[in-house]
């Protein structure tokens, strides 16, 4: 193999792919990715086993063939490189060359028969989407995380559904740690090719390394078939690998009775929140909201550092009620609205909140109350 390729060409896509190669997997040859020669250009694959990468990327070939390279010092490498064009070669043993004439690195590659296949998924019913819309969709959904070891499907993944709806067709996507649940939606084009689907669930690491592709302009075509879900962005392509497992029960939770809605200002409210979250902590992450009589209170208590209170006046005359909850929640649903002034749906104390923007009805998060 001997190329010659520009700086400019490769530079991002070896930064997107570290989440990829830098994941321990129980295969090292994964910290490298692979580069294969094409007609034009050559082929970037990089897999964590479980969310796979392909990209055709504009090259110079002098002389065909494929090899293994360590992803994170050839980023390195390339990132740091003094001149926009550099050449790469295989030498002896799997020796691997990179140079320019000012500057040449040897770096030791690996047998490029051992790297893992990347799935051939064909014959794929692509639906398209706007790529930015996407990309907001899995920023909003993906933000629900899970720590430790947690390996439940439902709690790991996002669940994705293809909805026919009368003449509208949706994709929609929910996500849920049990103390809170994400949904949002896109309205697909008619044109778009979406058909009505059983829901599936994709990993939210995956997830991630999708969202790292998305540009905040153009469309991308999304599909599944068999277990993996395909994003198809030009020359790149992520593939991963479904997840096993069901959903829990969600949709009669989406339908929120309008009577019990209270209206905020979007930004009002979000600085409120962070102010009386000041003195939250790991041991005492609840603050208390109480209405009465018009007015919105958030008081916090914590023995070890203080105490605060702030009200605001709001249109509101049903009893008064006294509700705990984590603010970090609300902060997080909030910031994603897209509208000026927020609706909180409060039933009562033993009910989740429902938290959406004024007329936006493709996003809304659900928020589980906490025991005072």
């Amino acid at each position: 193999m001997r190329i010659t390729i520009q700086k400019n060409d490769i530079s991002d896509v070896l930064s997107r792919v570290q989440g990829l190669t830098g994941r321990k997997t129980s295969l090292a040859i994964t910290e490298n990715v692979l580069l294969r020669t094409g007609e034009n250009g050559i082929t970037l694959s990089a897999t964590d086993l479980e969310t796979g990468f392909e990209g055709f990327f504009p090259a110079e070939i002098e002389a065909g063939g494929e090899i293994v390279i360590n992803s994170r010092k050839f980023h390195e490498i390339v990132k740091n490189f003094p001149t926009d064009t550099l050449r790469i070669q295989e030498l002896e043993n799997r020796w691997i060359e990179i140079v320019s004439d000012q500057v040449e690195y040897h770096m030791v590659g690996m047998d490029p028969e051992e790297f893992p296949d990347i799935p051939r998924v064909d014959a794929i019913d692509f639906v398209t989407m706007d790529s930015q819309a996407l990309k907001k969709m899995i920023e909003k959904t993906v933000a629900i995380g899970v720590g430790g070891d947690e390996k439940r499907a439902h709690m790991i993944g996002v669940n994705l559904e293809r909805i026919s709806e009368g003449n509208n067709r949706l994709v929609r996507m929910v996500s849920t740690d049990i103390k809170r649940l994400a949904k949002a939606d896109y309205l697909c084009e008619p044109d778009a090719g979406l058909t009505a689907g059983d829901a599936i669930i994709i990993p939210k690491k995956g997830l991630s390394e999708v969202n790292k592709i998305l540009e905040t302009e153009g469309t991308v075509e999304v599909g599944v078939k068999d277990n993996h879900f395909v994003v198809r962005k030009a020359e790149e392509t992520v593939i991963v690998n479904l997840l096993e497992g069901m959903f829990p029960a969600y949709q009669d939770m989406l339908v929120p009775d309008s009577q019990y809605d209270i209206a905020f200002s979007k930004d009002r409210l979000l600085m409120m929140l962070k102010r009386m979250s000041i003195f939250t902590s790991d041991e005492y992450r609840g603050v208390i909201f109480h209405l009465e009589n018009n007015e919105f209170t958030i008081r916090t208590t914590n023995p070890s550092l203080g105490e605060s209170k702030e009200t605001m006046a709001i249109e509101y005359e049903g009893d008064a009620r006294e509700i705990a909850f984590n603010p970090r929640y609300f902060i997080e649903a909030i910031n994603f609205a897209a509208t000026d002034n927020v609706l909180l749906n409060i039933k009562d104390e033993e009910s989740p909140c429902i938290v959406r923007g004024a007329d936006e009805g493709t996003y809304l998060n659900i928020i589980m109350p906490m025991k005072i």
